[in-house]
């Protein structure tokens, strides 16, 4: 079974410049909407192909989704563990709990949430 990584966690290896591979594994269009920063998109219906592709199985991976009930990175971890990878974590709270930590999402309609939302209203 996957790792679960937290918020912060996660935000501390990116900022750290460790070497891993983001995976966002909702819909494109869901990406392109928002998404982490540094994330690629492989939708969770093209994984087990595009995993077996383009991924080493020695690669650190770190899945995510929506948030906490969505199952979608929780079946991905399983997939890519299936597959063989052993480096595999669940960014458990996806995309909604990176945004409710306050940290900043990129695509064409990013939000703001968390302590930066409260921030910024106070203007």
């Amino acid at each position: 079974m996957a790792r679960l990584m937290s918020s912060t966690e996660l935000h501390q290896r990116i900022e750290k410049g460790e070497e891993f591979v983001l995976i966002d594994v909702l819909s494109k269009e869901d990406f392109e909407k928002e998404h982490i920063p540094g994330a690629i998109n492989v939708p969770l219906a093209n994984l087990r192909e595009r995993a077996q592709k383009d991924l080493s199985t020695n690669q650190r991976i770190v899945v995510y989704g929506t948030d906490h009930d969505d199952p979608s990175s929780n079946d991905a971890a399983a997939v890519l563990e299936d597959l063989g990878f052993r480096k595999v974590a669940d960014f458990d709270g996806g995309l909604n709990a990176w945004k409710n930590a306050g940290f900043l999402t990129e695509g064409e309609e990013p939000e703001i949430a968390g302590e930066m939302a409260r921030l910024n209203s106070s203007d």
